[in-house]
């Protein structure tokens, strides 16, 4: 009886003590891959716009966050829609992710960060310089695949001109085909194009034009993540932004998505 009545009188200290420790060990945890210039790894982490922003964020609210590199989006995706553990942390989020309708079933979103866009790369010595899609009527374009960007562009074969798609390993790989003249273009996103082109040196390589912009977010698990800290999360984002903060931490290389 004596054990019974110790195990009865420990239970409600022993549910304080759980729930202190719940409400003071709040933390989220991110992965990501590459993706310059947005977020790349280096020998002292994760670095870049969106690694700075949710570190920002983290401390002004005050809670612990990690940013841990996976190799593919595709294993970052997946990771976050299961709510995996990863290094010992269960995954809560993943950074620099375009919104789509799909996506909501199993992510909660931040709002709109950074504002890039997807068009197409060209030679400067083209002759012909295209500056809309009907100019690329004849031309071989190399996109990185399988991926969404390689879906747009067969919906733009599909809808709008005849032109060939040759599908690369990556998104070096084509722009380096385009600087050899093995392509006409590519077609990929012009931040992460620009960037390519000034690291690998492509001086014969340009932006022609857009095809169309796109938004990019933070989003968070809706298996492992509390809505509420996700609120929290996106409250301290709003609150930096309106103070000026989040715009200085992108600089000048980026534009900064306007808020609705």
């Amino acid at each position: 009886m004596r054990k019974v009545f110790v195990i009865r009188h420990l239970l409600p200290l022993l549910f304080l003590s759980l729930s202190t420790d719940t409400l003071y060990s709040a933390e989220l945890n991110f992965v990501t891959p590459n993706s310059a210039p947005f977020q790349y790894k280096t020998e002292q982490g994760m670095r870049g716009p969106f690694i700075s922003i949710i570190q920002k964020i983290c401390d002004e609210m005050k809670i612990s966050c990690s940013i841990d590199y996976v190799e593919s989006w595709n294993r970052a995706k997946h990771m976050v829609r299961m709510g995996s553990i990863f290094k010992q942390k269960k995954v809560n989020g993943v950074s620099t992710l375009a919104w789509s309708e799909e996506r909501t079933s199993w992510l909660y979103f931040s709002p709109a960060i950074i504002q890039s866009g997807y068009g197409f790369f060209i030679r400067t010595n083209d002759v012909r310089q295209p500056s809309s899609i009907s100019g690329l009527q004849g031309y071989t374009i190399s996109v990185h695949g399988p991926s969404k960007s390689a879906r747009n562009l067969e919906l733009i074969k599909k809808e709008s001109v005849d032109l060939a798609i040759d599908m690369s390993f990556d998104q070096e790989a084509g722009l380096k085909k385009l600087s050899r003249g093995r392509v006409d273009a590519v077609y990929l996103n012009k931040d992460i194009g620009k960037f390519l082109i000034k690291s690998l040196g492509l001086g014969n390589v340009r932006y022609a034009f857009d095809h169309q912009r796109v938004n990019y977010f933070i989003a968070f698990s809706k298996v492992s993540t509390d809505k509420k800290i996700v609120d929290q999360f996106n409250a301290a984002y709003l609150k930096l932004y309106k103070n000026g903060i989040i715009q200085a931490l992108i600089g000048d290389d980026f534009s900064l998505a306007e808020l609705d």
